[in-house]
């Protein structure tokens, strides 16, 4: 198929945030198979990522975000939340897609981001398909509840009352909306009736994290992720102030690092604390996860699947967890990790296993088999596969206007 693939943040591996993962790997395993026309906005430091996906596309197309306010912005925040129009970009944009619909004879439009989704003209001739992973009413609903400052939460709350109207606007006016979970389709069905969402979950590069040898030292149990986002915040916070205190009773030896991007100032207070480790910014996280004996997740907050923990499997490591965490992995409590319902059970779970390297070892191997057997991204570009498949064939039937088909489209429906 040739495919229109818009974001509206850079794509690239190794990716520090499970937005731009997640679109990575789809479009990694997608270009092997079809040719694949890349737009996208760029924000933070996307620019020194753009060989990564130059690699991967046919083409690149690429609109620079200001970080500055403009004049726009007031009227665009109007459009955005009365019309699910936003200004910005939005000419260049509809420019862009009208040409490379005659030019590049696209099958099919994929966007991903709810932002991004609202730059799409709505009578845009083409079979589309929106993906924007999380429901941002959950997603509002638990930042207003666990970010760390006042200002924060009240911006959550104010977005909480407008993100679904937005939603109402805008993914209606695709053939299908990707989330990660479950909880996410059914609070998309909620806040926006006419929506047809779908759900493809999060998947984990099992030859990228792949156990190695690592140094290890102590008892050390470990946690990362963007040490910035404030479920991570909450998480970190909690297990350092309440969690670690009743391990360190019983092995003062006990080590807790953390790893992660953007850390924090609470974060960077706490990591002063005796038995406490900080690595920020690390290029690559792998050993440092690896010199652990065990990975803890103690987050309670935060929408969707867990790259954190499908990272944390492939990667052999015994896992303790709040339930809040595993939603759509599909884990055997006892086998693929250990699940804790308070503080204390989750000092007790850890402790066990920082005790027990048998179990250790039996149950990161049984973590690592099952995100080999069910969570490969392959699998998960072959369901967007059949998902643009489903959109081209419901435009051809409800519209007379016909449109380019490559010759891969039968082949992938037989």
């Amino acid at each position: 198929m040739n495919i229109a693939f818009m974001t509206q943040s850079l794509p690239y591996l190794p990716a520090r945030d499970g937005f731009r993962l997640y679109a990575a790997n789809l479009l990694r395993c997608l270009a092997r198979r079809h040719q694949i026309d890349l737009i996208s906005l760029l924000t933070e430091d996307d620019f020194d990522h753009l060989a990564w996906a130059r690699e991967h596309c046919d083409s690149l197309l690429t609109l620079p975000l200001k970080k500055n306010r403009d004049l726009l912005t007031l009227p665009s925040l109007w459009a955005t939340y009365v019309w699910g129009k936003p200004l910005r970009h939005r000419k260049r944009i509809s420019s862009i897609l009208a040409v490379g619909m005659q030019s590049r004879h696209w099958d099919v439009l994929h966007v991903e981001g709810g932002y991004a989704g609202g730059l799409v003209p709505s009578t845009l001739p083409i079979p589309r398909v929106l993906s924007v992973h999380d429901s941002w009413k959950l997603r509002c609903a638990q930042m207003a509840t666990c970010s760390p400052t006042r200002r924060e939460r009240l911006y959550y709350t104010l977005l909480k009352q407008v993100e679904p109207r937005y939603e109402r606007l805008v993914y209606p006016r695709f053939d299908s909306c990707v989330v990660v979970a479950d909880s996410d389709a059914r609070a998309l069905r909620a806040a926006a009736p006419l929506c047809k969402p779908a759900v493809i979950p999060n998947g984990i590069d099992t030859e990228y994290f792949q156990p190695r040898p690592a140094k290890t030292e102590g008892a050390s149990v470990i946690f990362h992720g963007n040490l910035g986002y404030a479920p991570n915040i909450q998480a970190g916070l909690e297990f350092a102030r309440v969690i670690f205190p009743l391990i360190r009773k019983q092995a003062p030896q006990a080590v807790f690092h953390l790893v992660g991007s953007k850390p924090a100032k609470e974060i960077r207070e706490i990591a002063s604390w005796p038995g406490m480790i900080l690595s920020a910014d690390l290029p690559d996280l792998r050993e440092a996860l690896c010199s652990a004996h065990v990975y803890v997740c103690p987050l309670r907050y935060g929408s969707g699947v867990k790259n954190k923990l499908l990272e944390a499997m492939a990667l052999h490591l015994p896992i303790v967890s709040y339930p809040e965490a595993v939603a759509g992995i599909d884990c055997v409590p006892g086998k693929h990790l250990l699940l804790a319902d308070s503080p204390q059970d989750f000092a007790r779970w850890t402790l066990d296993l920082l005790h027990n390297p048998q179990r250790r070892e039996e149950m990161g191997q049984a973590a690592r088999q099952h995100v080999e057997d069910n969570f490969s991204w392959d699998s998960r570009a072959r369901c967007l596969e059949r998902l643009y498949l489903c959109a081209i064939e419901s435009r051809r039937r409800r519209n007379s206007t016909t449109y380019h088909s490559s010759e891969n489209v039968p082949a992938l429906m037989q």
